[in-house]
This record gives structure tokens, sequence and C-alpha cells, in this order.
């Protein structure tokens, strides 16, 4: 009985001094990305601003048939949830053609933010992302509920909104 005491005891005091797993890894969390107006942030950053409310990322391009295809259904989803926040990521290859693809395709409401480093960095790498469209929802602790979703229309990002 007093082995089954220690080893309780052991165990429980090991836990507490367990790092506690963070959402993202650090080279996700400062990746670099840029703002409309061409200001760097990471998505830390990005993360922070929204912090206690769910998000739903889209990593696109404007040269992605399936990102344009898949349009309606975002603002559909956009629509059914209005107290998501929507936040537009694109790896197109220069910010004028982003700027561009956002005026002429995306013309969603949300956020938009040009990544430099496209599929080579450490977001899509660390996320283990290899091609657009990506979809990914955050909830309100940080922490991702839903990542990797290639199509729109998919049942599960629409669940995983309403969670």
């Amino acid at each position: 009985m007093k082995k089954i005491f220690y080893v309780l005891v052991f165990a429980l005091l090991a836990s507490c001094n367990a790092e506690k797993p963070s959402a993202f890894s650090e080279e996700i969390l400062n990746e670099k990305f840029l703002t409309l107006n061409e200001e760097s942030i990471t998505f830390k950053e990005i993360l922070a601003k929204h912090k206690g409310k769910k998000i739903m990322f889209e990593l696109c391009a404007s040269w992605c048939a399936e990102c344009i295809s898949g349009i309606p259904a975002v603002k559909k989803l956009k629509a059914e949830n209005p107290d998501v926040v929507f936040v537009f990521l694109s790896i197109d290859k220069t910010i004028p053609q982003w700027k561009k693809g956002i005026e002429r395709f995306f013309n969603i409401e949300g956020e938009h933010y040009f990544l430099p480093a496209a599929l080579k960095g450490g977001y899509a790498k660390g996320l283990g992302i290899k091609d657009v469209p990506s979809y990914m929802v955050v909830n309100e602790l940080g922490i991702t509920s839903l990542a990797n979703v290639a199509e729109s229309i998919d049942p599960r990002l629409a669940a995983a909104l309403k969670q």
C-alpha cells in the first residue's frame, strides 16, 4: 500500500512540473505575414488580436482554381457564423497579385494577410500544409479544433465552426 501511495505522489508531482503543451509551435507563432498596409505581423499577433474568439483561417491564392470555386461556400459559412473571425492568408507570388486577387476574387469581409514564405515557411511546414486551399479552425482557447481541410464544403468545417 505504501508503494502505491509513493508512486501516486511521484506521478502527481511529475505531472505538475511538466511543461504545458502550447497550441502552436514557436515556428508557427513567429511566422511573419504582411497586412494590407504591408506591415509585418506574426501569427502570434494575429491570434492575440482575436483572443477569446473562434477563428477560421483559409490559406489560399488567387491563381488557385479550387480556392476561387470555394468562395461561395466560405461566404455561406461566414453568414451562418457571424461571431467567427475569418482570416484569409495568401501565398500569391507577389503583393500586387495578392491585392488584385482580393478585389477580383476574394471580395470577402475579413482579415487578409500575405504570407511571403508561402508553403516553405514555418506556418505551412509546422501545420503540415502542402497545398491550397487549406482551412483551419482555432477555438476560443487558441487551440486548433480542425486543420488541413482541403474543401470549403467539407461538413467538418461547418461543424467545427458551430462547436
